[in-house]
């Protein structure tokens, strides 16, 4: 099938005459005809009842006139782009981090540098751990926003922090804890644990969940795949959820309070150099104007 077939099938359908459809094409009759036969043959199907006295166009040349109309206009669109090409001025911005919920968190910061680089192009990479790591050593990603790691992975690029964030125990708010300004690790001993798998939690909020953990029974635990699968299980009240506590991200159905006796995490960006990189230096500023400064309250 080629744009002349098409062409010849719609011109043919268009004037109901072999003859007329080649005096527009400024071809033979012939020619029309030999294009017809092929594009029927190559369909299987009849496009055309042909008598001595007029052309009628079947069920079947009725059926294919809109995809050949479409599929003639892509081709056409296709053409012009390379016959008058249009240079891409998209700046493309590659951001990593661990969690679709993360991505929350940035709304403010890209509008704020999309005020300053109207054809900034966020590209947005949301991997497992250490494959992010790797993402950031090879470039292939601008910058990682993550909470501060330890062991080998602190050693990828530059970490810068933004903010600090409380851990809290993430209940409704009927509960009858949720009344509390802080709780201890008696009041989370009596109540079951919705905690991130450890294989996908940093490292920071893991040496949490095992301090809180330790001597429980694996029934009072409920492992999660995801922060976003906690706080749906919290507020069905399975249990109290363990979580970094972002105000901006709050479910107002639910009561976030901090647990006593666990520090901040650092919460920031890795990146490997600013220099050469403007969209990198216009990101690190917007986060750091958008960003709370220190534990979230």
């Amino acid at each position: 099938m080629n744009t002349f077939q098409l062409t010849c099938f719609l011109t043919v359908a268009e004037t109901l005459s072999f003859v007329k459809a080649a005096r527009q094409l400024n071809v033979t009759q012939p020619a029309v005809t030999h294009q017809i036969r092929s594009l029927e043959e190559e369909l299987n199907a009849q496009l055309f009842r042909r008598t001595t006295r007029a052309v009628e166009i079947t069920q079947e040349g009725l059926i294919f006139l809109n995809d050949a109309r479409n599929v003639l206009n892509i081709i056409t669109l296709a053409k012009k782009r390379f016959e008058e090409p249009v240079s891409d001025e998209r700046q493309f911005f590659s951001i990593g981090c661990h969690s679709h919920n993360e991505l929350r968190l940035l709304p403010d910061v890209l509008r704020r540098m999309s005020e300053s680089c109207p054809t900034l192009y966020p590209v947005f990479q949301v991997v497992p751990f250490q494959h992010l790591y790797q993402l950031l050593e090879e470039e292939a990603v601008d910058v990682v926003t993550a909470f501060q790691e330890k062991g080998p992975k602190k050693e990828t690029g530059i970490y810068k922090e933004l903010t600090q964030v409380r851990v809290t125990a993430v209940l409704p708010v009927d509960h009858p804890l949720a009344e509390k300004e802080l709780l201890d690790g008696e009041d989370l001993r009596t109540q079951r644990l919705l905690l991130l798998d450890p294989q996908r939690c940093p490292d920071s909020l893991n040496a949490v969940q095992h301090e809180l953990t330790t001597g429980r029974s694996v029934s009072d635990l409920f492992m999660c795949s995801s922060a976003d699968a906690c706080i749906t299980l919290a507020r069905a009240g399975f249990g109290i959820a363990v979580q970094p506590d972002f105000p901006s991200l709050r479910d107002p159905a639910l009561a976030y309070i901090p647990i006593e006796g666990v520090e901040p995490l650092s919460y920031g960006a890795y990146y490997k150099s600013v220099a050469g990189k403007p969209l990198l230096k216009l990101f690190l500023q917007s986060c750091k104007d958008n960003f709370p400064v220190g534990p979230a309250l």
